[in-house]
This record gives structure tokens, C-alpha cells and sequence, in this order.
């Protein structure tokens, strides 16, 4: 009978332990339709959510990401999907690939969305399609910049935010500096430094272009195991 009490004792524990989460996981899944359309704000909330769920944040991270993704692809609700997406980022704030498809939806695509729900570019005027378009881009740059801060200067967010503030803003000395900041960053793309200088040079700021690479060269891609031309 001794020998059968810790056995006893260690399925008890596996039995409440297995009770406890499949409760835990239930409050998640309810809590989640409640905050992602009523009450998360995009810069609050985070704290309360990672108190209620836990150790399942990550999990429910996930969940979340996916119902926004679904909406996404039907291209229709642009609140419900911000929200949701912006629900991921603050469940799990360290994942680099929530913060650049979100930022990278709002910037490119809900404009658009915005654009069809008003009537269509046949019915919107030229400079309010131009007018809604750089509101979307500048709130997409705003999660990047969000997404940065989080991660500790990721650099292929950095990479991310130079594309969008060179495509969407047309703003070649913004893209600039995010393009040096991410090859200044660990684990650089190859193409960050490179960018930065093409940049500045297309912005007429060529001595500054060709003194920072130079001296980036000389620092970091001389060294580097691949030659770097």
C-alpha cells in the first residue's frame, strides 16, 4: 500500500494539474472575442492580458494572430483585423513576425480597404485616395516603430520600416536612417548598409553618403567572411 501512495499522490496532481489548465484555457478563449473587439486600445492592455492568460499567451498569441489573418484575407473588416493583429503584438510583444505583418497590413493594404468602403478610386478624389493612403502608411510605421522598441532594434523590422517609409512615404531620408540603424543592428541584412548609402545619395546627400559607408566599410563589412564588395 506504501509503494502505491506516491503513485497515487503524482496521478492526483497530473488529474488537477490537467483540470487547472483545460479551466485556464477556457477563461482564454472567452476572454478573447470581448477584448480583441470591445475593449483592447492599441497602446493598452497589455499588462491586464498577460495577467489573465499566463503561460498561455504565446499559445493564445497565436489564435489570435490566425482570426486576424482570416480577416485579413477577406479584405472587409479593417477594425477588426487591426485589432486583433495589435491583440497578438501585446500577447506576445518579443515576436518579430507579428509587429512587421501588422505594420506591413496597415500600411499597405487598409488604405486601399478605406479607399473601396468610400465608394471606390472612380468615386474618391485623387488627393483623398493620397490623403488616406499616407494616414495608413504613418500608422503602419507607428506599430514598426512599436515593434522595434519591443524587440530591442530587430533589424529586420528596421529593414521593414526603410522599405515602407521609402515605398509608401516617398521619404528616402527616413528610409535612410532606418536602413543604417538596421545595419548597425546584430544580425544585419546584407543589403541594409548598401540601401542607406544608395538613399542618401538619391537625396542628394552625397558626401554624408559616402562618408558613412565608407567608415561602415571600413568597421564592419571589410571584416566580414563574405569579402563584401
Amino acid at each position: 500500500m506504501r509503494r502505491a501512495l506516491p503513485w497515487v499522490g503524482f496521478l492526483s496532481l497530473f488529474l488537477a494539474v490537467g483540470a487547472l489548465a483545460d479551466h485556464a484555457w477556457r477563461r482564454a478563449r472567452l476572454a478573447l472575442p470581448e477584448i480583441g473587439r470591445r475593449e483592447l486600445e492599441p497602446t493598452v492592455g497589455q499588462g491586464v492580458l498577460l495577467g489573465v492568460l499566463g503561460g498561455f499567451r504565446t499559445v493564445v498569441a497565436d489564435f489570435t494572430w490566425i482570426r486576424g489573418y482570416v480577416l485579413w484575407e477577406r479584405k472587409n473588416d479593417r477594425a477588426g483585423t487591426e485589432l486583433l493583429m495589435r491583440a497578438a503584438c501585446a500577447l506576445d510583444p518579443r515576436s518579430r513576425f507579428f509587429w512587421e505583418n501588422t505594420g506591413l497590413s496597415v500600411a499597405n493594404d487598409m488604405g486601399h480597404w478605406e479607399i473601396r468602403r468610400r465608394g471606390g478610386y472612380a468615386k474618391v478624389p485623387k488627393e483623398i485616395q493620397e490623403h488616406v493612403l499616407r494616414g495608413y502608411a504613418q500608422r503602419g510605421m507607428a506599430l514598426l516603430d512599436e515593434g522595434i522598441a519591443s524587440t530591442g532594434g530587430d533589424a529586420a523590422l528596421l529593414a521593414t520600416a526603410a522599405l515602407v517609409a521609402e515605398l509608401q512615404l516617398k521619404d528616402l531620408g527616413r528610409s535612410a536612417d532606418y536602413y543604417r540603424r538596421a545595419a548597425e543592428a546584430r544580425a544585419a541584412p546584407w543589403f541594409a548598409a548598401r540601401f542607406a548609402a544608395a538613399n542618401l545619395w538619391k537625396e542628394g546627400r552625397r558626401r554624408e553618403a559616402y562618408d558613412w559607408y565608407r567608415a561602415h566599410w571600413l568597421k564592419v563589412l571589410r571584416r566580414a567572411e563574405d569579402g563584401s564588395p
